[in-house]
C-alpha cells in the first residue's frame, strides 16, 4: 500500500509540467508578438516623420547651381516717393542660404495685429532703412564748424599761457575798474598824498626772511592758536584790498589799536624807530608811521 501511494505521487509530479508547459509557451509567444508589433509601429511612425521632414525641407535644399538668379528672386523696394533727395537705400544683407531684406516688422503691430486689419495677409513689410547723407554744402559747413571750434580751443590755450607770464599786461577784464589814485579825503581805493617836509625814512633790510632766527612759519605751525586773532574791524569799512610795498595807507589803518606790540612773540624782527608792525586783516604790514608807506608785508600771516 505504501509503495502504491509513493508511485502515485511520483506520477502526478511528472504529469504536472506536461500539463502546464503548453499554456506557458503560448503566453510567451503572445508577448513576443506584441513587442514585435509595437516595434514595427514605432519604426513606421519614425519613417513617416522622417519622410515629412524631407518633404518640408526639399524646397530649401537646392544647390548653388540650382538656385534662381537675381531676376527671379523676390525684390524688396520702398513705396513710391519714400526716399527723399539726398538719401540712398542701404544695401540688403545677403547671408546664409538665401537673400534677406534689411527690414524689420512693426514692433507696435505684432502677432497679426496690423494697422490694415486683423489678418496677417494685410501686413506690408516696410522698406529698407534710409541713411541720411549730407550734401556737399552740408559737409563743408560741418568742416568749417570743426575748424572754428579748434581755433577757439587754441585761442583759449594761448590766453591761459599768456596769463601765466607775469611780464605781459593783464587783460582789461582783470583790471580794477577803480584804479588806486591819490586823494585828499579817504575814499575806497585811494591813498593819501605824499608828505613833503624833508622827512627821510630809515633803511629797512628785507633779508631778515633768510635768517633762521625769524622762522615764523615753523613757529606758527607749532603755535597755531597764537596766530588766530579772530575778527578784524575795518576802520573805513572798505573791505580787504591787498597792499604792496611802497603804497601809502590812510592813518586809520595803522592806528595804535592795530599795532603788533611784541613782534618777537610772532618771530618777527623788531621795527626800527618810526616804524611799526600792524595787522591789516590777515596780513602783517610794516608801516612808516610818518608817511603811512608800507615798507614790508607778509600776506596771510594771521588766520
Amino acid at each position: 500500500m505504501r509503495k502504491f501511494l509513493i508511485s502515485l505521487l511520483l506520477a502526478g509530479a511528472a504529469a504536472t509540467p506536461a500539463i502546464a508547459g503548453p499554456h506557458d509557451w503560448s503566453d510567451r509567444q503572445s508577448a513576443q508578438e506584441d513587442r514585435q508589433s509595437a516595434r514595427e509601429d514605432r519604426q513606421s511612425a519614425r519613417e513617416d516623420r522622417q519622410s515629412a521632414r524631407q518633404e518640408s525641407a526639399q524646397p530649401h535644399q537646392q544647390s548653388r547651381g540650382d538656385r534662381p538668379d537675381n531676376a527671379n528672386r523676390p525684390q524688396f523696394s520702398a513705396p513710391g516717393g519714400y526716399a527723399p533727395q539726398g538719401r540712398f537705400q542701404q544695401p540688403a544683407f545677403t547671408g546664409g542660404g538665401g537673400e534677406r531684406a534689411n527690414v524689420r516688422s512693426d514692433r507696435g503691430n505684432f502677432d497679426g495685429r496690423f494697422a490694415g486689419g486683423n489678418s496677417a495677409s494685410n501686413y506690408a513689410a516696410p522698406g529698407p532703412r534710409m541713411v541720411e547723407v549730407p550734401s556737399a554744402q552740408g559737409r563743408a559747413q560741418l568742416r568749417q564748424q570743426r575748424i572754428d571750434q579748434r581755433d577757439v580751443r587754441q585761442q583759449g590755450f594761448r590766453d591761459a599761457r599768456d596769463l601765466r607770464q607775469s611780464s605781459r599786461p593783464l587783460p582789461n577784464v582783470m583790471r580794477d575798474r577803480h584804479p588806486l589814485v591819490v586823494s585828499d579825503t579817504p575814499r575806497p581805493g585811494t591813498q593819501p598824498p605824499l608828505v613833503r617836509d624833508g622827512h627821510h625814512s630809515g633803511h629797512w633790510d628785507t633779508n631778515w626772511r633768510h635768517s633762521g632766527r625769524y622762522d615764523w612759519q615753523n613757529y606758527r605751525h607749532r603755535h597755531h592758536s597764537l596766530f588766530h586773532l579772530g575778527f578784524y574791524y575795518d576802520p573805513y569799512g572798505w573791505g580787504y584790498q591787498p597792499f604792496s610795498i611802497g603804497w601809502r595807507l590812510w592813518s586809520g589803518y595803522y592806528g595804535q589799536r592795530y599795532w603788533i606790540n611784541d613782534p618777537w612773540m610772532y618771530r618777527l624782527p623788531y621795527a626800527p624807530p618810526g616804524y611799526v608792525w600792524v595787522r591789516y586783516w590777515n596780513d602783517a604790514l610794516l608801516v612808516d608811521t610818518f608817511t603811512g608807506t608800507v615798507v614790508d608785508m607778509i600776506p596771510g600771516f594771521f588766520w
